[in-house]
């Protein structure tokens, strides 16, 4: 996820994956989300009926008056309470905590058969008509919660175990219950979507998605077309849409879970993992799951997305309306949820195939397009998170030889908005008079005036946003310049080359003259040490900001259009001699960056090493640059590097890299050589 201020991260070596169960933001940060009741219910009504019942209820609203234009799964499951059904339903309140406390020890196998499904049958309740056994939607708060609660912790613990392998038989024969929807409980689960409950939507929508993960493609069809269904709703239903939209968002985010340190299995034959805090049952009886298919979530993404994409234009249009024409929490809510899972779509961490995802890169102009001052911040952070996805760089486009046509649109229309349309001067990083930038929900009301003003975040986003698109629009250059059917004699070609370098120089410079002046930085201060201190506290922004200005620097020198002033701007050894001092010249610090796959710095060093290597006067006049107060820096900076070098042969000679990193070790070993005047060697 990707809204909020960014901390910087600890260096580590293994992957930690956000969980992307996590709750989003929007959920936290507005206490008190009021809903959008459809046009034929009396709100006074409803409120004058949930006093009644002191708010112990979960009533289901009527159906839009368009109900004929909403899916057919669930609208049918409607029971109206009776007045005193709260005394007439039998809670069972033991039973559902004993299931609980044997779900805590990831262990159901001692649970009693009776207790074991007591959870799942429902609770009776005795009517004119007899007994029955009541909806979901009739259940009391406490009772749905705690249901919800119950079925996702299930859940949770399944997909723990079979990422070891082992999972408790008790689990398995539960889990399968409810991929066969014995109970029924499917769409009961769906039907809770038209409560007026935050709460309650919100977990529906955690368990219905983990379900998706559990049952992979051995689902009914008509439920996907039921959750998409609410995307395209004529009379837009807020609740129903972002709960559809939570649901799609997490299973497509949804990766491996990693096991945490503390819940390392203490034995082969013990099924799950155990804290240790949490007493394990040695007499498990556990089913092993050694099939790779048997954790494999790529079915029911590619359903999902298949479904979503059928229904993409019209939902593009209706978030487009939102944007331009809503400014509700419930608009905004909506819109943020969409606007994430388009991020996370596109993203290269959701594992789609490229032929599923190229739908979803249309229509990305558009939205650059609705950038301006009025645009809430909170949805332009949004937004340039989405755009920065798409011009994945560090991790895609700068290793390919050809470049997406969509992706180069986009770079080319940021690079001509900043440069014709004072895209720069709309982005609303300062707050109002009486507000402040909290780092977590945007911008909030304020008493305090020393608080910060300005939010970094929003400045990072962008800055980055264009640096990767001045860089992707200078690798297309270079790649058309390299076919062999353009003769460098071509006139018509030379003069396109110099007007895309004027204009890569102009935004470039627009960027500086903006950051400058946002953070109260010195007039003189170059370019790539701005950028440097503004992505301090962001390791992955920084590492791909040095990336682009790195490539940018020698893709126009390529094409000799670089203007002498403008070689300091962009100076390559400037930025990785302040970067050392971020660092405080620990060579440790950018052995766990090559060790981390969290940053692109292996590819940065390579590059940055065979620059060096190419241009090793340039390495060293510019470390010499200043008077006396740099001539250690050429000192400092080889020290570092011939540090990094012995600890890379260490862990070789041991066999523990973790890939193969010769290529680095030769490039530092030609650098040193250098450095003490064997150019030869």
């Amino acid at each position: 996820m990707a809204s909020e201020q960014p901390v910087k991260k600890k260096l580590r070596r293994g992957d930690s994956p956000d969980a992307p169960d996590e709750p989003d933001f929007i959920h936290n940060g507005v206490s008190a989300l009021h809903l959008t009741y459809p046009p034929t219910v009396n709100e006074e009504d409803l409120n004058t009926v949930n006093a009644q019942f002191h708010g112990g209820k979960v009533f289901r609203t009527s159906d839009v008056s368009d109900s004929d234009k909403d899916p057919p799964t669930v609208e049918n499951i409607t029971i109206q309470p009776a007045p005193d059904i709260k005394q007439q339903m039998l809670v069972d309140e033991e039973e559902s905590e004993t299931f609980y406390s044997y779900l805590v020890k990831q262990c159901l196998c001692d649970i009693p058969e009776g207790v074991l499904r007591k959870p799942f049958e429902g609770h009776q309740v005795v009517g004119e008509a007899g007994t029955r056994l009541a909806m979901l939607s009739e259940w009391g708060t406490p009772q749905v919660l705690q249901f919800l609660s119950n079925v996702h912790l299930l859940f949770e613990v399944y997909l723990k175990q079979n990422n070891n392998g082992h999972i408790c038989s008790k689990i398995v024969t539960i889990c399968d219950t409810f991929v066969r929807n014995e109970h029924n409980l499917i769409e009961q689960i769906l039907s809770l979507c038209e409560t007026r409950d935050k709460y309650i939507n919100y977990l529906a929508a955690k368990v219905f998605s983990s379900f998706l993960i559990i049952a992979k493609t051995n689902i009914n069809n008509e439920w996907l077309e039921t959750i998409v269904g609410f995307l395209t709703i004529e009379n837009t239903d807020y609740v129903k849409m972002n709960f559809a939209l939570e649901i799609i968002k997490r299973v497509v985010e949804w990766k491996n879970v990693d096991i945490h340190v503390l819940e390392e299995p203490q034995s082969q034959d013990v099924a799950g993992s155990s804290s240790q805090n949490v007493e394990i049952n040695v007499n498990c009886v556990s089913v092993p799951y050694s099939d790779a298919e048997s954790y494999d979530t790529s079915g029911i993404k590619g359903l999902i997305i298949k479904s979503l994409e059928a229904k993409w234009p019209e939902l593009i249009s209706k978030i487009q309306y939102l944007i331009t024409q809503n400014n509700s929490i419930e608009a905004q809510t909506c819109v943020l949820t969409f606007l994430s899972l388009w991020e996370s779509t596109i993203s290269v961490k959701a594992n789609l195939s490229v032929i599923d995802t190229k739908p979803f890169y249309a229509h990305l102009e558009n939205f650059v397009g609705l950038l301006n001052s009025n645009l809430p911040p909170i949805i332009w952070k949004q937004l340039l998170s989405l755009f920065n996805e798409v011009l994945c760089y560090g991790s895609t486009l700068a290793l390919q030889d050809m470049l997406p046509e969509d992706t180069c649109q986009l770079a080319h229309l940021i690079v001509r908005y900043v440069k014709d349309f004072r895209l720069l001067d709309s982005l609303p990083y300062r707050r109002s008079e009486g507000y402040t930038v909290n780092s977590f929900v945007g911008t909030i009301p304020s008493t305090q005036p020393t608080q910060s003003n300005i939010d970094k975040t929003l400045l990072q986003k962008m800055t980055l946003l264009v640096l990767k698109s001045v860089a992707i629009t200078i690798k297309e250059t270079r790649s058309d310049s390299s076919d062999s059917s353009v003769g460098s004699e071509d006139y018509d070609f030379s003069h396109d080359m110099q007007l895309i370098a004027r204009s890569i120089r102009d935004v470039l410079k627009k960027v500086d003259v903006f950051i400058k002046l946002s953070l109260e930085f010195h007039p003189e201060t170059p370019f790539s040490k701005i950028l440097i201190h503004l992505f301090s506290d962001q390791d992955d922004y920084m590492i791909e900001a040095m990336v682009c200005t790195l490539d940018i620097k020698t893709g126009i020198s390529y094409q000799n259009a670089l203007a002498p002033d403008f070689i300091a701007m962009l100076n390559p050894v400037h930025s990785f001699i302040e970067f050392l001092k971020i660092v405080s010249h620990d060579s440790d610090v950018l052995l766990d960056y090559l060790v981390s796959n969290e940053t692109c710095f292996l590819l940065y060093l390579l590059r940055f090493l065979k620059y060096t290597r190419r241009n090793w006067d340039v390495f060293v006049n510019s470390c010499y640059e200043g008077g006396a107060s740099r001539t250690n820096e050429l000192d400092n900076t080889m020290t570092v590097l011939i540090r990094l070098k012995m600890q890379i042969d260490r862990l070789v000679s041991k066999d523990l890299f973790p890939y193969n990193i010769n290529p680095i070790l030769r490039l530092l070993e030609i650098c040193e050589n250098l450095y003490e005047g064997n150019e030869y060697s």
